[in-house]
């Protein structure tokens, strides 16, 4: 399935600038909660909201995410950040060098969450 049928939706803990630094560093449609005015909803909205969007990939500090997909399965798949809190910088220096293999994993396999350690 090519990358442009996939969209990537950060978290609201993570802030909007890091979307557009990973859409310019990846290419794919990266939209922050901010931008999809999901940042008031409950982690289950969300996930709903995803489902029904088809092909979407949530990246997530959140614990609640692993266990909603675990639970009622993908779509949506997940990349679960396991950094603790930090500045943007940071945060995007943590995700660089694995976003695109973790995204790959996501798209290409049946896999339903990838963790960034």
């Amino acid at each position: 399935m090519p990358h442009e049928q996939w969209e990537i939706w950060l978290d609201t803990q993570i802030s909007p600038i890091i979307a557009k630094w990973m859409n310019e560093y990846t290419g794919y449609v990266v939209k922050s909660s901010y931008s999809l005015n999901l940042h008031f909803l409950k982690d289950s909205e969300i996930y709903y909201r995803a489902k029904a969007a088809g092909n979407v990939i949530l990246v997530s500090k959140d614990a609640d995410f692993p266990i909603l997909i675990t639970r009622l399965g993908a779509p949506p798949k997940l990349i679960n950040i396991k950094i603790g809190n930090c500045d943007n910088r940071t945060l995007w220096a943590f995700l660089k060098p694995n976003i695109l293999s973790a995204i790959d994993i996501c798209v290409l396999s049946d896999v339903e969450i990838v963790e960034l350690e």
